[in-house]
């Protein structure tokens, strides 16, 4: 296949990604839906300062909501899906990220990326799980944009988003589980999608 012709449509990219159901693979992860044995842990990172740093608001959930929202499907679901961020070559779930329908903004998603084991961050975990979640979004679920808010301080994470092709929409205040957070709101669209050059890399 021409490289050139590649380049210039993103639907031709070769290995952008392989979607099983419900896990998304990548080099590195997989990207799989939340199952009951994974509950222990994905309560206590919520309940951790730790596993959510400093830029993001524990949410603290008791183990008994939690598996009543996975059985009531309000984990998995039209509307959004969390998924657990798991390295492959360990078996090792180091976070989740989780995807949500914008209500009322067209056919629009938002974001939420968490690395909750501390020794896992700064190693690119987060941008590959980022990257290969957006191109779903956009080749498989069609999708027009997508939005992540993060907060003002976060500068690695607003690096992050650039040399993904977001661009700055605005800076405001958010709800950040119930606490306001004054921060930044990054945008990027399908044409933005389709001229970023990560995105057409399998190992960039």
């Amino acid at each position: 296949m021409d490289k050139a012709a590649v380049v210039g449509n993103p639907r031709l990219l070769p290995m952008t990604m392989n979607l099983f159901g419900d896990r998304i693979m990548s080099p590195r992860l997989c990207l799989r839906k939340i199952e009951k044995d994974d509950l222990p842990y994905i309560v206590a990172w919520s309940n951790s300062k730790e596993a959510y740093g400093d830029f993001l608001t524990p949410e603290q959930q008791d183990a008994e909501k939690t598996l009543d929202e996975l059985e009531a499907g309000s984990l998995w679901s039209a509307q959004g899906k969390t998924f657990v961020i798991e390295v492959k070559d360990e078996d090792m779930p180091v976070g989740t990220i989780h995807y949500w329908l914008k209500p009322g903004k067209g056919n629009r998603a938002v974001i939420a990326l968490k690395i909750a084991i501390p020794s896992y961050r700064n190693k690119g975990y987060g941008t590959e799980a980022q990257k290969y979640l957006i191109i779903h979004l956009f080749q498989k679920m069609q999708l027009d944009g997508v939005e992540m808010y993060t907060d003002i301080g976060n500068v690695a994470q607003q690096r992050c988003l650039k040399k993904l092709g977001f661009d700055l929409a605005e800076s405001l205040q958010y709800e950040d589980a119930q606490v306001k957070r004054t921060g930044h709101l990054f945008r990027l669209n399908s044409e933005q999608f389709s001229q970023t050059s990560i995105y057409h890399y399998f190992y960039e």
